[in-house]
């Protein structure tokens, strides 16, 4: 019996997350204009991998990205003008030219995942961590202003 490589919407399945991410991000802005000002972060919809949870908490902000497979110097963090950009390439690829792929969700490929940071977070006070594939970016908040008043004397 000769093995026969069908097309698959799976071989889609990136273009697929992504439109429907670009999608999902445009109906928060939408209904929910005030999030960024409110937790501080505005996603870019260039891509959809690593699936983060961005966390909102008193005195910082967290983004914990899953990223299997990979060790912390496969992975960097970049800031350049208030835009937080986690990227990676996985460099291990199983390779048999005598499978054929049943089934093919692992993402073997460079990946690049974007943030736009507001100017609530102190990007001066960013901590990273990486544990059992979770990559775990801790940002400061700025404390709050204090106002100062002063009374001018009039001549």
């Amino acid at each position: 019996m000769k093995k026969v490589n069908l097309p698959s919407l799976l071989n889609q399945r990136d273009l697929f997350v992504d439109s429907f991410d670009q999608v999902f991000d445009e109906m928060v802005k939408a209904h929910f204009p005030e999030f960024t000002n409110t937790f501080g972060v505005n996603f870019i919809s260039k891509g959809s991998y690593p699936k983060c949870d961005v966390i909102d908490y008193p005195e910082n902000l967290k983004i914990r990205a899953e990223i299997a497979g990979l060790t912390k110097d496969d992975v960097d963090i970049e800031i350049k003008k208030d835009v937080l950009t986690i990227s990676g390439k996985s460099t291990e690829e199983f390779n048999d030219e005598k499978a054929t792929y049943i089934k093919k969700e692992l993402k073997h490929s460079s990946f690049k995942r974007s943030f736009i940071l507001s100017d609530k977070l102190d990007t001066d006070s960013i901590d990273a961590s990486f544990k059992n594939g979770i990559l775990t970016i801790t940002i400061g908040k700025k404390q709050a202003e204090v106002e100062v008043s002063k009374r001018i004397v009039i001549k």
